[in-house]
């Protein structure tokens, strides 16, 4: 008997995985054609006449606008207004590369003012350790004691 049941367990486990496979295979098969419904219906919008008569409208408008805006900023900057923006912003701009020249014209007398002063410094620190040098140099012993041996006397007055 237990053979009997093992049998029938058996046989219904691979019946029930026979069905799972197949109810597997069910959702992938419809799935599938989810997909390839779709793919129909986005091809078929996309090559249909209306679309490409919406895409021809869209096209001409956008050419219309364009052209549009571009007469009325031809107009405006023909325009007393426009004029006048035009030279308010020429002197922003003069302005601003003034400002930029004399902002690096600062900066290079201060950069020349530094290293100038740093040369000078320079200058006067090695001048005054050559000062220093010739007059240790130039120190010249004087003999103060007359009756030194060796002493040329014949260069002396006559004594007193």
């Amino acid at each position: 008997m237990d053979e009997e049941r093992n049998a029938e367990t058996a046989a219904q486990e691979t019946s029930e995985e026979q069905q799972g496979t197949a109810g597997g295979d069910d959702v992938a098969r419809e799935v599938n054609r989810l997909v390839e419904a779709m793919a129909g219906a986005v091809s078929g919008a996309w090559n249909s006449s209306q679309r490409h008569q919406l895409e021809a409208d869209l096209r001409g408008c956008l050419a219309t606008l364009v052209d549009n805006l571009e007469e009325a900023l031809n107009r405006f900057g023909r325009s007393e207004q426009g004029q006048e923006l035009q030279d308010q912003a020429a002197k922003v701009a003069s302005r601003v590369r003034e400002s930029a020249l004399a902002a690096e014209l600062k900066d290079g007398l201060v950069q020349g003012l530094r290293t100038a002063a740093d040369e000078v410094q320079n200058f006067a620190a090695n001048f005054e350790e050559r000062e220093q040098e010739a007059d240790s140099s130039q120190d010249i012993k004087i003999e103060t004691d007359l009756d030194e041996p060796g002493r040329d006397r014949e260069h002396e007055g006559p004594p007193n």
